[in-house]
């Protein structure tokens, strides 16, 4: 039995070390969407030309939390990525990552959204279609709903979240596993996250079955790639564990529990841009 625990203790302390502590800006995903939102300016070329679209931006966060060589990864166009690059270099002091005890240097990844405006005297209908039936009966704050008229939110920008979080399995390097793992959970009336669990799993829809006519050479083959898959499920379910709180969602005036389902998407090479 001791020897059972020391095993567990030891396998934890493993994978605490695997996931290092990201870069963080002050105040955490919240008041980075916040700060972006306040100083984004939709340039006027930008607007004469109606362009619109999600600028990605990595740069380094030093051990002083400086950002370093901030550059477009994916581009929009030329004044959208100046106006990024311009948001980017305006940002406070980040706080270091982290490898122990030890303050290092990481890249990180922002995702700057642009949205078009509307053409002038453009029209839009907007439909009353009403609410599902489940929704005219009183509020229940003991009820998970599925759906309601103020559904959740995620306190930041969750694609950038997900994109500088989630990390592909060092299992996995090598087998080119990728896939989406869906993941259903309930965001609480605080807006922490619970009832966590897999609703579409990547071992279950891209698992290679093992059958007696493989080769040796396949069937080792065979076997990485499901142990990649599997490790991706993990990694998909740690992600949604460590989200910050999100807000929560109403049912009309009413705080209520609803339940989310989000793809943690996964693809080989996909933390080549946030490690350092």
């Amino acid at each position: 039995m001791k020897t059972m625990l020391m095993c567990l203790l030891i396998c934890s302390a493993c994978c605490a070390q695997h996931i290092k502590p990201r870069p963080s800006f002050p105040g955490g995903y919240k008041a980075l969407q916040e700060f972006i939102e306040k100083e984004k300016k939709h340039p006027d070329e930008a607007l004469k030309k109606r362009e619109a679209g999600a600028v990605y931006v990595v740069f380094t966060v030093d051990t002083l939390g400086n950002i370093v060589h901030p550059r477009v990864a994916t581009s929009v166009s030329p004044s959208l990525d100046r106006e990024a690059l311009r948001i980017v270099r305006k940002m406070p002091k980040w706080i270091p990552a982290k490898e122990g005890n030890k303050k290092i240097n990481m890249d990180f990844t922002v995702i700057i959204r642009f949205y078009a405006p509307p053409v002038p005297g453009e029209i839009f209908l907007k439909l009353d279609c009403g609410l599902p039936k489940e929704l005219e009966a009183p509020a229940d704050i003991n009820k998970i709903y599925d759906v309601v008229d103020t559904m959740p939110s995620f306190q930041g920008d969750l694609m950038t979240y997900l994109y500088n979080e989630t990390r592909y399995p060092a299992i996995a390097e090598g087998t080119g596993a990728s896939g989406h793992t869906l993941v259903k959970f309930v965001v609480e009336r605080d807006g922490s996250i619970s009832h966590i669990k897999i609703v579409r799993s990547l071992v279950s829809r891209s698992a290679i079955p093992i059958i007696d006519s493989m080769t040796a050479e396949y069937r080792q083959k065979a076997k990485a790639h499901n142990k990649a898959l599997q490790a991706m499920d993990d990694e998909g379910v740690r992600v949604i564990k460590a989200m910050p709180k999100w807000k929560p969602g109403k049912y009309h005036d009413t705080v209520v529990r609803v339940s989310v389902t989000l793809a943690v998407p996964f693809k080989p090479h996909m933390n080549s841009h946030n490690t350092k």
